[in-house]
């Protein structure tokens, strides 16, 4: 039987640069983050960054998302953080819904592998026009275990009223 346990919770009361989980056990199979949020910027939606352990090296991305007619992919090799998506609602007229995503991150404890991270949101409303279902992977080339999770926009701040929930995931 699977185990999941809620580990911590951040819910934010103010406007905020970034949310870091930290001290994070070992004792899991895969870490997991679901997330509510929105971005104060001027031009609808952003980038949204990932690192681990404070670490600014080593990082591949590759994404795909859609909307309405078209679908979209890209790939970053060898970069400082881990690139999501562009999809946190920013400060267009339209743009009043959060975004909503999930995110695991497996064998994060397995020093004999390097973690790897996917991503799914939904949902996500840039403008009235673009609605969004996007997909995202990244690699962090670290054998190292993930004890610390940073999380942040491109620009401007992360919304009061965002919130965020890891767990962690197990066999019984």
């Amino acid at each position: 039987m699977a185990i999941i346990e809620a580990i911590a919770t951040q819910y934010l009361e103010a406007d905020t640069t970034s949310v870091t989980f930290s001290s994070i056990p070992s004792s899991y199979e895969t870490l997991q983050v679901r997330g509510s949020h929105r971005s104060v910027y001027a031009s609808g939606g952003q980038q949204f960054f990932v690192e681990f352990n404070g670490s600014t090296s080593g990082y591949s991305s590759v994404n795909g998302y859609g909307g309405n007619t078209s679908w979209n992919s890209s790939h970053t090799t060898n970069q400082s953080k881990i690139y999501l998506y562009d999809g946190i609602s920013g400060t267009h007229p339209d743009a009043h819904e959060y975004g909503t995503f999930v995110m695991d991150i497996i064998d994060y404890a397995n020093t004999s592998k390097n973690a790897t991270v996917q991503m799914l949101v939904s949902g996500c409303l840039l403008y009235s026009t673009d609605s969004r279902v996007q997909m995202y992977a990244g690699l962090w080339d670290s054998t190292t275990t993930v004890s610390s999770i940073k999380l942040w926009p491109n620009s401007g701040v992360l919304t009061r009223g965002s919130h965020y929930t890891l767990y962690g995931l197990k066999s019984s």
